[in-house]
């Protein structure tokens, strides 16, 4: 007989699953009935939680969740250094969860339900529906993001200055004289890509340069995509002298593109991307680019997770305050892809 899970328990109890999981860990959020009718249930289906998680109710074997985006993203790896650099130097350790194959982070919530080990959640967050999040926040499960990519979801979040960054960037290129600078959008669905594209915009304006609506060119970080559309700016007889890129991968192929019309980096053509990616050190010409402070930004998300979570040392009722939502500074990081404007 297959073995009954704690999803079975919710159904059959008309519960959420957060809600079997703060019942096996004899939470005081639960109400009296409802409680009552939830055990019942794992009585009568004799429904055993696992070791693991009664022995974190106990107060045993502490542990964080985090979920991100696939171990292959370029920034997971400075991101979980961050965090591990705080939580190592705790009691608690780290359970990782990826949640690449899924359509939400629905599924990989209800296995940390499941098991019952996560004290707290930090995500690294990406393109997917928040509502699972903000369920398990509201059960009181302390969550955090980690590079929202701007959305304003109301859970406390760790992000890099977008606006900032991609202002100090075209300031860069004015100073060496450019005036015809393209933009190679990322999804402006996102609200990082929103702010890139507003600082680009008003740091032409404050230098009195009005932008080329069509040197603003969507591009939805497909290297395919902005490869064709840099082709097709390359192409004009006004061409653009400077490209800002919303993200290193596009500028990427934005080199590539000035490769095949003959064009040199940054002779006849300067480029900025955006991330600070460890391989724009090595591309050649080596990439100027706005850094996001990764690193940085997973220790601040394991310091604001770390003084979310209930603490018997703490006072009752007593939580320190916690930013909603921190932004980091963005540095640009100067290479050999930026020269002065040619003549």
């Amino acid at each position: 007989m297959e073995r009954i899970t704690i999803r079975d328990i919710a159904r059959i109890s008309g519960v959420s699953k957060s809600t079997v999981s703060l019942v096996i860990n004899n939470s005081p959020k639960v109400d009296p009935e409802t409680r009552r009718r939830v055990l019942r249930v794992i009585s009568k289906h004799n429904y055993v939680p696992s070791v693991a998680a009664s022995a974190l109710a106990k107060g045993k074997s502490p542990f964080i969740g985090m979920i991100v985006p696939g171990l292959t993203w370029r920034m997971v790896a400075p991101m979980n250094y961050g965090v591990a650099s705080v939580v190592e130097t705790t009691p608690y350790e780290i359970i990782l969860y990826t949640s690449t194959n899924d359509h939400d982070y629905a599924s990989v919530i209800d296995r940390m339900l499941t098991s019952g080990l996560s004290a707290g959640v930090l995500v690294i967050a990406q393109d997917q529906p928040m509502d699972p999040l903000l369920d398990l926040h509201a059960q009181g499960v302390p969550v955090v993001l980690i590079n929202t990519l701007g959305s304003s979801v109301d859970l406390p979040s760790v992000e890099a200055d977008s606006y900032e960054g991609a202002r100090t960037a075209i300031r860069h290129l004015l100073d060496l004289g450019h005036r015809r600078i393209a933009s190679l959008q990322g999804p402006m669905k996102y609200r990082c890509c929103q702010d890139r594209q507003r600082g680009y915009e008003d740091a032409l304006a404050e230098a009195g340069v009005t932008a080329d609506p069509a040197f603003t060119v969507p591009s939805d970080f497909d290297p395919v995509l902005a490869r064709e559309r840099t082709r097709e700016l390359l192409d004009r007889a006004d061409r653009p002298t400077a490209v800002f890129a919303h993200n290193d991968s596009t500028a990427y192929a934005v080199m590539e593109a000035a490769d095949d019309r003959g064009l040199r980096i940054p002779d006849d053509l300067s480029l900025v991307g955006f991330d600070d990616i460890p391989s724009s050190a090595h591309v050649r010409p080596a990439l100027t680019t706005v850094a996001q402070p990764f690193v940085e930004m997973g220790r601040h998300a394991a310091r604001m997770l770390l003084a979310a979570i209930p603490s018997t040392e703490r006072t009752a009722g007593e939580d320190p305050p916690a930013p909603i939502r921190i932004g980091l500074e963005t540095t640009l990081v100067v290479r050999a892809s930026t020269g002065p404007a040619p003549g």
